[in-house]
């Protein structure tokens, strides 16, 4: 194939493949690690944890589910559901005091959650998402429960009547719509995960509010505790009034409103939907180790938008 014969969707899914190229390991550390990454990357994605345990325990009472992961990175949702399907798994994280309740073995996951699924563009992440599996002890789920899988998410297709007959809950989190180069390449991945989703499921998606996008997001959580792994902010003027952040390692990041959201979701012909802001989101208890409501309610849901659809 042709470079000059690519769309500029295919341009831009390929300058998002390069920036997380030589990303995985470090991402690993300073973003998205239980105990090491930074409070700001920590916090937000320990409430998106809790919140979805708190969703698929009550769903799994009742369903056969399958779990995706668009944009899956180094596995954090693959390890975490892992340790709730194998009880012998992840030993540190159940003995660790502030993560043990939340990794701990449940046999309505064992029983009900069928597949875990993470479809990443970047094979280095999944490669580093498999290492990891094996590392916490669920090599023994590798490609038969939990699929780590490159893959481009807005054009991913799963074996339908393999998958029917479970409620399908997919999930794109921790900004991850937001590093979609454009808008057409964010409806096109709301329209695959609708599709994925049919003919019964659920889509969760949670991105950062673009009210903090220039006193956190550039001051602080690329200014300085994630910049060692995105690298140098590069953000033009123009870039910055639209909330759009960009970096000399290739990351793009685009911070949302609830309307820009709720837009999206149109073009996408996603219906039937809620969309949660600082002003509905609700704190999840019984997690106090892990994530205080308190805590929740301060260092997360102002900077937090999540939108909820089912289908």
């Amino acid at each position: 194939m042709h470079l000059g014969r690519l769309s500029k969707n295919d341009h831009d899914i390929i300058k998002g493949i390069i920036a997380s190229k030589y990303m995985a390991r470090q991402y690993f550390r300073n973003v998205v690690h239980h105990t090491e990454a930074a409070w700001s990357a920590r916090s937000y994605e320990r409430f998106e944890e809790i919140f979805m345990i708190h969703y698929l325990d009550s769903l799994l009472k009742k369903k056969q589910v399958t779990f995706v992961d668009a944009g899956s990175g180094p596995g954090r949702y693959l390890i975490l559901l892992g340790s709730k399907i194998g009880m012998n798994s992840c030993k540190d994280l159940k003995q660790n005091p502030e993560a043990s309740k939340l990794y701990q073995y449940d046999a309505n996951y064992e029983k009900n959650l069928r597949y875990v699924i993470g479809i990443d563009y970047s094979e280095e992440m999944i490669s580093h998402s498999t290492r990891l599996l094996k590392k916490y002890g669920l090599g023994k789920f590798l490609n038969k429960q939990i699929f780590p899988i490159t893959g481009i998410a807005q054009n991913f297709n799963l074996n339908k009547k393999l998958l029917d007959d479970t409620h399908k809950v997919i999930v794109c989190t921790f900004q991850t719509l937001g590093n979609q180069e454009n808008t057409e390449l964010q409806v096109q991945m709301l329209k695959s995960m609708k599709n994925l989703a049919l003919p019964h499921g659920t889509i969760i998606i949670s991105v950062f509010n673009k009210k903090l996008f220039k006193d956190f997001g550039l001051k602080k959580f690329y200014g300085r505790e994630v910049k060692r792994t995105v690298g140098e902010i590069m953000t033009s003027k123009q870039d910055a009034e639209n909330a759009i952040l960009r970096t000399s390692k290739g990351v793009y990041s685009k911070w949302f409103s609830k309307d820009d959201l709720e837009d999206l979701f149109r073009r996408a012909k996603i219906s039937k939907y809620k969309i949660m802001d600082t002003k509905s989101l609700q704190s999840i208890g019984g997690y106090e180790e892990y994530l205080k409501e308190e805590e929740q309610r301060k260092d997360v849901f102002p900077r937090a938008i999540v939108g909820m659809a089912q289908v």
